[in-house]
């Protein structure tokens, strides 16, 4: 029950952060111009970024690294799929031209994650210390089986 908990929190703190820094993102979007670029400012990054402050808080580092590669994964393939949509839909239509992009995104997702490497460049993965260590102690050594007598022989 502990886990789910956990779980709902971080879901949670997450939403919270992600709503805080879309309203400063708007704020700044409101000073930009052409409106046209407001936009870009307003949800990913700061949906993003949230979601990496907050998950630096809750699990550390190496989870923050897999998010980040996740994301830069993932805008690459949403790059894909915008410079595609628009010839797709004028050729095929609404339906079957969204599909297409939609089936050519999950390509380039799939092939990103299969080709990336574990971690970001320039980023070393191998200095995030892991647990230390807990010295044994006597009290929590495991319990040793009795001794058993040797089983009697057999007389013919």
């Amino acid at each position: 029950m502990g886990e789910v908990t956990d779980q709902i929190v971080e879901v949670l703190l997450k939403a919270l952060a992600g709503g805080v820094f879309v309203l400063a993102f708007a704020a700044l979007a409101e000073t930009l111009t052409p409106k046209r670029l407001a936009g870009v400012f307003c949800a990913a990054p700061s949906v993003a970024l949230a979601s990496l402050i907050v998950t630096a808080g809750i699990a550390g580092v190496p989870d923050v690294l897999a998010s980040a590669r996740g994301m830069q994964v993932g805008a690459v393939g949403f790059a894909l799929y915008c410079l595609i949509t628009v010839p797709l839909v004028r050729r095929w239509g609404v339906w079957r031209g969204a599909l297409a992009a939609l089936a050519v995104w999950g390509v380039a997702v799939a092939a990103g994650y299969a080709l990336a490497p574990q971690g970001l460049p320039g980023v070393r993965t191998t200095a995030v210390p892991a647990s230390l260590p807990q010295p044994a102690s006597p009290d929590l050594a495991p319990p040793t089986a009795p001794e058993l007598p040797p089983p009697p022989a057999h007389v013919s």
